[in-house]
């Protein structure tokens, strides 16, 4: 879902992606959580150009955290006017390496076989496989510079360090010691605020 911030006292108008229960499209429409899947691209779309309308000349970042995240990756390759780049935070981009990273984390020395059983019940209980859907496949055309973060218990550095090797424009990885799924900004707040601070003032000028 979506949150729009406008600031008076600030030349930019910011959009951020997160994963809060409803949301607001840009014609008003209140939707429920299990809609969400129909809106996601398009949604932020609508946002982009919404603010466009209000801003002409503004600048945008859009931000996404957990499923934002991979809906922020997912316009990585979408012409947008003026956005100028993409915060993403322990996006959920790739089912296959979420399912390896949690069978590492969690069973350790004999995780290579919890994880083959989760990508076979994946494939039975969907028909298809789940190396097929992966984030970074498109990222190879990506157009905005990324800042990308993960706390480290997330064990997210493997494929934080692929979006970067294949993605064209400056990428930058932050790794929130001690942090969980979500909460390093909290738990990390100096950290994280004065990496997309940085990373804002390069970008947003």
């Amino acid at each position: 879902s979506l949150l729009l911030k406008l600031t008076e006292d600030h030349p930019t108008i910011r959009v951020a992606g997160v994963t809060f229960p409803s949301l607001v499209t840009p014609e008003g429409e209140l939707f429920a959580s299990s809609q969400i899947p129909y809106l996601e691209r398009v949604d932020m779309l609508g946002w982009v150009d919404k603010i466009n309308e209000l801003k002409p000349d503004g600048s945008i970042i859009i931000h996404g955290l957990s499923m934002g995240g991979g809906i922020a990756l997912d316009l990585a390759t979408q012409e947008m006017n003026n956005v100028k780049a993409l915060v993403v935070d322990a996006p959920s981009y790739s089912i296959e390496g979420f399912f390896r990273d949690v069978s590492k984390h969690s069973f350790k020395r004999g995780y290579m076989e919890v994880f083959i059983r989760l990508l076979q019940r994946y494939r039975k209980e969907f028909g298809v496989e789940a190396r097929d859907y992966n984030g970074a496949f498109h990222l190879g055309g990506g157009m905005y510079p990324l800042l990308l973060s993960a706390g480290s218990n997330e064990n997210l550095d493997q494929l934080l360090q692929e979006l970067k090797r294949v993605n064209p424009q400056p990428t930058r990885i932050v790794i929130l010691p001690g942090c969980n799924h979500g909460n390093g900004m909290y738990k990390q707040t100096e950290m994280y605020q004065t990496a997309i601070r940085e990373f804002m003032d390069e970008y947003m000028r």
